[in-house]
C-alpha cells in the first residue's frame, strides 16, 4: 500500500505570508547565483516577479532581506542580508524537521488502514 503524507509549510506575520516553499526556493536561489537576474534565469521565472515577492517580503517584515547593487565593474548583484540568510536557514530547517517526521505519520496510516481493511 502506497501511503503518502503530503504537507506545505509557510511562515505568517499578522496573518500575511512571508515565505513559503517558493519564497525558500528564491532566496535560496539569490544566495546561490548572488543575482536576482540569474535567480530568476534557474528558477524560470521573470526578474520582475523576483523582485515583486522580495519587495512584498520585505514590506511585511519590516527590514531587508536582501542588499543589491547595479552597473559598475561588477555589473550588479545582490546578496542575502544576515536577517535573509537567518530566515533561509530557520525555513530550511522547519521543512528538514517535517520531512523527519513525514515517515512517521506515513506508517501510522499505513497501520490504520490495515487494521480497518475489509
Amino acid at each position: 500500500m502506497d501511503v503518502k503524507v503530503k504537507h506545505r509549510i509557510w511562515i505568517e506575520v499578522n496573518g500575511e505570508s512571508i515565505i513559503g516553499p517558493g519564497g525558500y526556493d528564491i532566496l535560496s536561489a539569490i544566495d546561490r547565483t548572488g543575482s536576482l537576474s540569474r535567480a530568476a534565469r534557474e528558477l524560470g521565472m521573470s526578474y520582475r516577479f523576483l523582485w515583486n515577492y522580495i519587495d512584498k517580503m520585505e514590506k511585511r517584515l519590516g527590514f531587508p532581506v536582501i542588499n543589491g547593487w547595479r552597473g559598475g565593474a561588477r555589473k550588479g548583484g545582490a546578496r542575502l542580508t544576515d536577517k535573509g540568510k537567518q530566515l533561509l536557514l530557520i525555513y530550511g530547517e522547519i521543512m528538514s524537521d517535517m520531512a523527519k517526521l513525514t515517515p512517521k505519520w506515513e506508517d501510522a496510516v499505513k497501520r490504520f488502514l490495515s487494521a480497518h481493511e475489509s
